[in-house]
């Protein structure tokens, strides 16, 4: 979630950037949702059971896989999994539909879970002929997976993850309320915010974020010079209007609801009987530890949660140790709770 001080900080035209090699071997589909909008998955072959990955609010694919030495989708590949990035619609390689429209606003986070997920889930489904999929969220990915899950998906999905996704806010939190101070005036006055822009220039500045924000976003030591930049370039997608409306309300009411406010995504989550690994940051301002592990809390399934010291909001899954002490807990999971 915090990426979503990077349009706050800065406001001028966008900036494409194509640093960081993809992999050779995965393939790209575009997929129609029921109402019309189009998403995107990224399809690294494997040979086991297919897994989703989903990234946060104002990311894209890139972050589960940003270059050969920093990809949770290379080594579940590795590890016997057949993984698929999703890019929601206007993020990545779905900011513009299947008819070439742009995909610009329009829609809430009800509609990620709703619409977004439910077409890419079924995609797999259909192509790979398994009945459940694994699936990872991120931030945001964590939360739109909840909905889905509440939604009738549960049946669908062998096991989750969430990393680093809040459950709950809490205002007090001064990060919380910076982010909700934001969302709200940029969803008040703005048709989308360009978070790519205010990246690729903090990029080409060196990967520093100013005033010291990328300590907000990440623990700097968890990232070499190159990798901060390469992630700055690549991994940061626009926000629609309707999308920070949607989180300014949530923040201020200090609650994962929906865009009516009438459904509380989070208690209706606990009913959903698929097995779920919380795993939070220590230093991590978004996700912080008390807004995550209320996922596993009083959960109808298998739950488990998990602390990792000193671990921040981006570095869970591209920092320089991710590898080593976040993805085993992913893989087991997975392979654990696969049926």
């Amino acid at each position: 979630m915090l990426l979503s001080l990077l349009p706050l900080l800065f406001a001028c035209p966008a900036s494409p950037a194509a640093s960081g090699q993809a992999c050779l071997l995965a393939t790209d589909h575009q997929i129609e949702t029921a109402d019309g909008a189009t998403v995107a998955l990224h399809h690294h072959p494997g040979r086991g059971e297919p897994v989703l990955l989903v990234h946060g609010v104002s990311s894209n694919h890139r972050f589960w896989d940003l270059d050969a030495d920093h990809s949770l989708a290379r080594w579940l590949v590795d590890q016997g999994f057949d993984p698929w990035l999703l890019d929601l619609r206007g993020h990545g390689n779905a900011q513009y539909g299947v008819e070439g429209d742009w995909q610009v606003r329009g829609w809430t986070v009800d509609d990620y879970g709703k619409q977004d997920v439910p077409a890419a889930v079924a995609y797999i489904r259909r192509v790979t002929g398994h009945e459940k999929v694994g699936y990872v969220g991120h931030s945001m990915g964590g939360m739109v997976g909840a909905i889905y899950a509440v939604e009738g998906g549960a049946r669908f999905l062998s096991a989750m993850v969430m990393v680093g996704s809040p459950a709950t806010f809490r205002r007090d939190a001064p990060m919380i309320e910076a982010a909700r101070v934001g969302m709200g005036l940029a969803g008040a006055g703005l048709l989308y915010v360009d978070s790519p822009a205010g990246a690729e220039f903090a990029a080409s500045a060196g990967g520093v974020v100013p005033g010291k924000i990328h300590q907000l976003l990440y623990n700097p030591a968890h990232f070499r010079p190159e990798t901060e930049r390469t992630m700055l370039q690549n991994i940061v997608a626009p926000m629609s209007r309707e999308e920070m409306q949607h989180f300014g309300r949530m923040l201020t009411h200090e609650r994962f609801e929906s865009a009516d406010g009438k459904v509380d995504w989070t208690s209706a989550f606990h009913a959903a009987e698929v097995p779920v690994l919380a795993i939070a940051g220590t230093i991590d301002l978004a996700g912080r530890p008390e807004f995550v592990r209320p996922w596993t809390e009083g959960h109808a399934a298998e739950a488990r949660f998990v602390e990792l010291p000193d671990y921040g909001h981006l570095d869970l899954g591209l920092g320089e140790d991710a590898e080593r002490d976040v993805f085993p807990l992913i893989g087991d999971w997975l392979r654990g709770q696969a049926r």
